[in-house]
């Protein structure tokens, strides 16, 4: 159904942690939202480090498979992506089918990891889990009905990047008294 691969690090990645470069997806980037879709990614690597790790593009599907392992998510930007993460180099299916696929069968997912401090998740774990393949017809048919929820999601989930920066600018603004808001009432006429 899909061919499944492992991000990469550069070792020591200390070395090649920086202020600024190719963004460096964390699995705490990924926790921090609730949206499918990933815009804030805080840390980056070295230029240095890219031979050494994969570079996965806007609307790109990864799947976490450690420390807090099986959650999927869209890449909104261009990220590097560490052994921590699964990404999907070809399907057969759409991403939005594989991303409602992970979300339903990350507890079994859970359930079969491994790993004393951590759970972790094998690729082969994921290679290996059976599920019911539909007809073509019936995936493209999911994907008329599901494609344009997705776009939706993504306009709001920007839209809400939009304004949390809005509010971000203006509150301090706002606390400080260097911006002012009129409070005058409107009233209309009955």
């Amino acid at each position: 159904l899909i061919e499944i691969k492992r991000g990469g690090s550069p070792r020591p990645i200390k070395d090649y942690i920086s202020d600024s470069g190719y963004r460096w997806l964390k699995i705490s980037d990924a926790s921090a939202t609730s949206s499918p879709y990933i815009f804030i990614i805080k840390e980056h690597i070295k230029k240095e480090g890219l031979k050494k790790t994969t570079l996965k593009h806007k609307g790109d599907l990864v799947l976490s498979n450690s420390a807090t392992p099986g959650i999927p998510k869209f890449l909104a930007v261009d990220t590097c992506v560490h052994d921590g993460w699964m990404h999907f180099p070809s399907s057969k299916v759409s991403n939005e089918y594989l991303y409602l696929l992970f979300l339903s069968i990350r507890p079994k997912l859970v359930q079969q990891g491994s790993g004393s401090v951590f759970v972790n998740l094998k690729t082969d774990t994921l290679r290996q889990f059976e599920t019911i393949i539909a007809s073509k017809n019936d995936f493209e048919t999911f994907d008329n009905l599901i494609k344009p929820i997705f776009t939706k999601i993504y306009n709001n989930a920007l839209q809400i990047q939009s304004l949390t920066k809005t509010r971000d600018t203006i509150l301090p603004k706002l606390m400080s008294g260097q911006v002012r808001v009129n409070n005058t009432k409107h009233t209309t006429d009955a």
